[in-house]
């Protein structure tokens, strides 16, 4: 049970959190207080540098830099930073939710562990990574720290539920070629739009496959730009495309080729850029929470040397990337009991 005390240190620290900017490619200023609050906790710490001003933190007992247990969750947060407010039941701003809750908890979860003398040197840590929100590119330079935990504890708002996996991603630039004329005389040009629209039209009649783990496959177009102005045919058209895959990205890209066949892709000048290619995640699961499986994608499939993977934390996905982002003060403070019953329960899986 979270006494009052170590609830106001959590609260605490989660403002601290929220009220720093760190917008992707911009971690730094959220690095620095990570480090220094978890030095003066009396972790050892260590950076690792990603790109000039972007750094992973990685912090451990004593000298068990390659724990059984790691938590992680990501350092950055979307466009546009949103001061930190608080009322009565909820905390506001950017990040409050995805993932500064999960990061304030894990840290406060693991102190009142140590405090009742339940974990030692080499027994958890912590893995905070940047650009988790654009490329994974933290998580995937994480492989390089030659970490072999038993168990990866990833922190996203899963509304308090034990996540059973998540979706797979793809992510796909169409972009078509025309050609330019006066839109008085359409017949002079070849006009990108029209086909772009034939094609969208074709990607949306197709059955996307179905999982019964994961669900249903969706695709969404998520941006559509083409041509300089009304009275000009247009000679250029994209759009970008995502699906959350549920069965595999291959069949997923099988089903497009089979309605854009590489014949008409050279014919109609179509070019295909596969941006992101993720299968869908199992993760592992303890019982006595409420589970479900994520229709998001996380950086769990990045991290490649962790034996098993979890996916927990306080919030929800559908108000993260939100203007009125938040997350309810009473679900934070029980969060760090919830990561703690989950991290014993994984010590006496391994005893």
């Amino acid at each position: 049970m979270t006494t009052p005390e170590s609830a106001k240190e959590l609260l605490a620290f989660h403002k601290g959190l929220v009220s720093i900017s760190c917008i992707t490619e911009n971690e730094s200023p959220c690095t620095e207080y990570l480090h220094a609050h978890l030095t003066k906790l009396g972790y050892t710490v260590e950076l690792q540098t990603i790109a000039p001003g972007r750094e992973n933190v990685l912090a451990y007992l004593g000298k068990g830099r390659n724990p059984r247990v790691l938590f992680n969750t990501h350092i950055d947060v979307v466009p546009p930073y949103i001061e930190y407010r608080e009322d009565e039941e909820n905390v506001y701003g950017r990040g409050s939710s995805d993932a500064k809750g999960c990061m304030a908890a894990q840290v406060q979860a693991v102190e009142e562990l140590r405090k009742e003398g339940m974990v030692k040197e080499g027994d958890i840590g912590f893995l905070f990574v940047v650009g988790e929100e654009v490329d994974h590119i933290g998580m995937v330079k994480a492989n390089d720290l030659g970490l072999t935990p038993d168990y990866l504890i990833v922190g996203e708002p899963t509304e308090s539920r034990l996540a059973l996996g998540h979706k797979g991603v793809l992510r796909l630039n169409i972009s078509i070629e025309g050609k330019a004329a006066h839109s008085g005389y359409p017949e002079l040009g070849i006009s990108a739009n029209d086909k772009m629209i034939d094609l969208l039209h074709k990607l949306k009649s197709i059955k996307l496959p179905e999982d019964d783990y994961f669900g249903k496959t969706t695709m969404n177009i998520g941006t559509i730009q083409g041509g300089l102005a009304a009275n000009i045919v247009p000679a250029f058209s994209k759009a970008g495309i995502s699906f959350r895959i549920a069965t595999s990205t291959q069949e997923v890209l099988d089903l497009i080729e089979q309605v854009l066949p590489l014949e008409q892709q050279l014919k109609d000048k179509i070019t295909i850029e596969r941006l992101t290619c993720w299968e869908p995640v199992r993760c592992h699961s303890v019982p006595g929470f409420e589970t479900f499986v994520a229709n998001y994608f996380t950086d769990i499939p990045s991290f490649t040397t962790a034996k098993h993977s979890l996916l927990y934390g306080p919030g929800s996905i559908l108000c993260a990337h939100a203007p009125h982002e938040y997350i309810n003060k009473k679900e934070l403070i029980s969060a760090v009991g919830a990561y703690k019953d989950i991290v014993l329960k994984l010590f006496a899986e391994r005893q």
